[in-house]
């Protein structure tokens, strides 16, 4: 539960973000406890109001870091073995999973940004403070503080 509140102060101004997240990590500790089965109906619940009727996709055993920001989360998909780190954005209809099914799926540095529209699939790594531009479809690695754009995404520069 420590993460929640990196979760609610990177949040700031956003009232959908916090309450997803705070569900979001809600959920995640129900998860984890011997008696999880006990909480079934809040899982349920979550699984409802936040996948099927918000359209957000975060799967609460999904292994995701303090201090994440859903900028407009509106149809945000994050395949369930994703695992992103600390203080990272994610913006409205950003999708980040598996190129195939069973493959393997991409992992986020820290404080890594990502535009609104974009696609980031397969087993890849997004260095720490990388930036993914809005529409960008990326397939490769993206080194650290790199900004990255398009489609397919290639480097236009590494901020030091």
């Amino acid at each position: 539960m420590a993460g929640i509140f990196q979760d609610w102060k990177a949040n700031k101004g956003n009232p959908k973000g916090r309450i997803v997240l705070c569900f979001f990590r809600l959920c995640q500790s129900i998860r984890r406890t011997p008696f999880w089965p006990l909480g079934l109906p809040v899982l349920g619940l979550y699984v409802v109001l936040i996948h099927w009727i918000m359209g957000i996709e975060l799967d609460y055993k999904s292994d995701i870091g303090p201090g994440l920001a859903l900028h407009h989360g509106m149809k945000l998909v994050v395949h369930h073995k994703v695992k992103i780190g600390a203080g990272c954005v994610l913006r409205q209809f950003v999708t980040i999973g598996e190129k195939a099914p069973g493959g393997p799926v991409p992992v986020l540095g820290e404080r890594v940004e990502v535009g609104a529209n974009a696609v980031i699939l397969g087993g890849i790594h997004l260095g720490d403070e990388s930036v993914i531009g809005a529409g960008s479809v990326v397939l490769h690695d993206v080194p650290p503080r790199a900004v990255v754009a398009g489609n397919p995404a290639r480097v236009l520069r590494i901020n030091t």
